[in-house]
């Protein structure tokens, strides 16, 4: 699964939209092999709270947009804010 937390005000959700959710070729990558999942974290903030507890846990930092990346088991192995997914997805 791939869960993406983010909220209406957040310039850097804006830019990760442009960035990475119009693009054709990260779509396909995320359609191919992720169910993908959009929350804003002001319509779920217990989803928002628990994930975001988890990134400064596991990284030391928070901040938005959050990606999550879930396996089939419901784990969590990748927390990241602000990432380019063109290059992380291009990688696997």
């Amino acid at each position: 699964m791939f869960l993406s937390i983010g909220y209406s005000t957040c310039h850097w959700c804006h830019v990760m939209e442009k960035e990475s959710f119009e693009d054709e070729e990260v779509a396909k990558i995320l359609n191919e092999n992720f169910i993908s999942i959009k929350v804003d974290r002001e319509e779920m903030p217990s989803v928002d709270s628990m994930y975001m507890e988890s990134a400064i846990i596991f990284t030391g930092n928070g901040g938005w947009p959050l990606t999550v990346l879930i396996d089939h088991d419901k784990k969590t192995f990748f927390l990241q804010e602000h990432i380019i997914l063109k290059y992380l997805l291009l990688e696997y």
